[in-house]
């Protein structure tokens, strides 16, 4: 899959699993104060990605052969940026490396020294890739029913857990209310401080997303994770997805992408390290 439909996939997967914490909560007893400060500190922690770099392991099964690749990624100047380490889990050589670090330099000193319009136009491509989430929000209140259904602990952390069901909806749709009405999903929140751990999509009917020409498919499954990466933030630690896709009606197709993210640190310090 091209980088850039990856990145869109794993934005909406993201999305559809943020919007279980943000949206308007069901009628069960004691949801309202979970969902509202669940959403206080969703929040929090989603504006504080930013200042963090981190260690990006991107991993994808199709037709039966893996590949991977892996990347540190650190933010200059307004956008983000992969500095390639390993294919394959195969580290670079140390030449490799060398060019990759001349190239991150080199990076660096032609963003302080962008034309101001291309400047403008790269943080815009970048903020758009990440508020393609927005878009999916202004849709979630009314696509779904929520219910409190439990407490249990999840990863080490005592949670609760909460579900949404898609309603049926008439009339005419957006892209985003489309791909919301075909899925359900759950949500393990921490009940101490209530950080979001762990939330799970599943598409249960035939969504299309490009009119004739792509349908995503029952069965396409969305796992994310987020684990503290200092005492007040949490960040995504893991994101993994398979996708059943329908092309032009005929061509189905199966992919499996899985994603890590490890090393977390201010994004400041990880630049230090890398320029010294």
């Amino acid at each position: 899959m091209p980088r850039h439909q990856y990145l869109t996939w794993r934005s909406t997967g993201f999305s559809l699993w943020l919007l279980l914490i943000l949206s308007p909560p069901g009628r069960a007893a004691g949801l309202k104060e979970i969902v509202e400060r669940g959403t206080a500190t969703i929040q929090s922690d989603w504006a504080a990605d930013p200042d963090y770099a981190y260690v990006e392991r991107d991993e994808t099964v199709k037709g039966g052969k893996t590949t991977s690749k892996t990347s540190q990624v650190v933010m200059i100047d307004g956008s983000d940026y992969f500095m390639p380490m390993a294919i394959n889990d195969q580290p670079l050589s140390e030449a490799d490396q060398k060019a990759e670090l001349i190239k991150l330099k080199n990076e660096i000193e032609r963003r302080k020294n962008e034309d101001p319009d291309a400047r403008r136009r790269r943080i815009a491509d970048y903020k758009k890739r990440e508020d393609e989430n927005g878009s999916l929000l202004l849709e979630f209140p009314k696509a779904f029913t929520f219910e409190l259904l439990r407490e249990e602990p999840m990863a080490g952390f005592p949670a609760y857990v909460l579900s949404a069901a898609p309603q049926k909806r008439i009339g005419p749709l957006s892209r985003a209310a489309k791909v919301l009405s075909g899925m359900k999903g759950t949500v393990w929140i921490d009940s101490e401080n209530f950080h979001a751990i762990r939330g799970d999509c599943t598409v249960v009917a035939t969504v299309p997303i490009y009119g004739i020409l792509a349908r995503v498919l029952p069965g396409t499954h969305i796992d994310i994770e987020l684990r503290p990466v200092s005492e007040s933030t949490w960040l995504v630690s893991s994101f993994s997805m398979s996708l059943n896709l329908s092309k032009f009606w005929i061509f189905n197709s199966k992919q499996i992408t899985r994603s890590t993210y490890t090393n977390y640190r201010l994004n400041s310090e990880a630049l230090n390290d890398l320029l010294r």
